[in-house]
């Protein structure tokens, strides 16, 4: 018998993931990267974030998050705002164009939600995600050392 690896099915997940975002965000139509949704969506949840906010809340390298945040300026997405005590410090806000994707790009993670928990009742869904998150603890806490 062979046998199976969360790692693997974790992995295939993630690829349909990226899949099914990227195909809603076209039938949508909306201007955004399947790549930049993690930083877009914590703009929208923690506005004035800074990028090592974004950075340590979605494991996620600093220069990528650079890199997104650039790309969503110069889209007119979002705008950064000098922190008044450290100008090292740069806190993102989505901008009114940002913002009106917002909506839309909720709908799309509540949309694959509905297809991933299809067949699942509440308690299986709280323990399946209990035990995501513990797992994730204990990849993190391996970083941390």
């Amino acid at each position: 018998m062979t046998k199976e690896y969360i790692n693997r099915i974790i992995s295939i997940l993630y690829r349909y993931n990226q899949r099914f975002f990227a195909q809603k965000l076209e039938e949508y139509s909306l201007p955004v990267e399947v790549g930049q949704l993690p930083t877009l969506i914590q703009i929208y949840k923690y506005p004035g974030i800074t990028q090592d906010g974004i950075s340590s809340n979605v494991g996620i390298d600093k220069g990528t998050v650079a890199r997104t945040v650039n790309q969503l300026e110069h889209a007119g997405m979002v705008i950064r705002r000098t922190d008044e005590k450290d100008r090292r410090i740069n806190h993102i806000f989505a901008t009114p164009k940002g913002m009106e994707y917002r909506i839309y790009i909720f709908q799309i993670i509540e949309d694959l939600h509905e297809v991933l928990y299809q067949g699942f009742c509440g308690s299986k869904i709280e323990e399946a995600i209990s035990m995501l998150e513990r797992m994730k603890s204990n990849i993190d806490n391996v970083f941390k050392l």
